[in-house]
């Protein structure tokens, strides 16, 4: 009978635990948390202020789907239910046709947490 020898490195490994933990943070608001809203979220947080275009265009999504995405990790989610609250969106006061996504609080401990989990990982 031959040895296992697995493919990925210790490192490898090490990292995929680190951003499983870091994911399980999202499963815990929903537990079929779509990747697409969790990449929409990292989008927010790495580039507050920008609008659905400006996100769209990086995520390499239409407009239309990144304002839904917006809209379901937000306050009110498109069916005007109860969003996730992990970002929030303000009118721009001198072009009240576009917004500007924001962290929310519920996001920023998201984050924090997130981070912690990235650290504390274990190896």
């Amino acid at each position: 009978m031959s040895e296992f020898k697995p493919t990925l490195t210790e490192e490898d490994r090490a990292a995929l635990r680190a951003l499983y933990l870091a994911l399980k943070n999202f499963t815990a608001l929903r537990p079929t948390m779509p990747l697409q809203y969790v990449m929409t979220f990292c989008l927010v947080g790495m580039e507050e202020g920008a609008g659905v275009t400006e996100y769209a265009k990086t995520a390499e999504v239409s407009p239309t789907v990144m304002t839904r995405h917006l809209l379901d990790i937000g306050d009110r989610n498109r069916a005007r239910e109860e969003g996730f609250g992990l970002v929030t969106q303000e009118r721009d006061p001198t072009d009240l046709r576009r917004h500007h996504a924001r962290v929310t609080p519920k996001g920023a401990a998201m984050t924090r947490r997130i981070k912690e989990a990235l650290k504390t990982a274990p190896k």
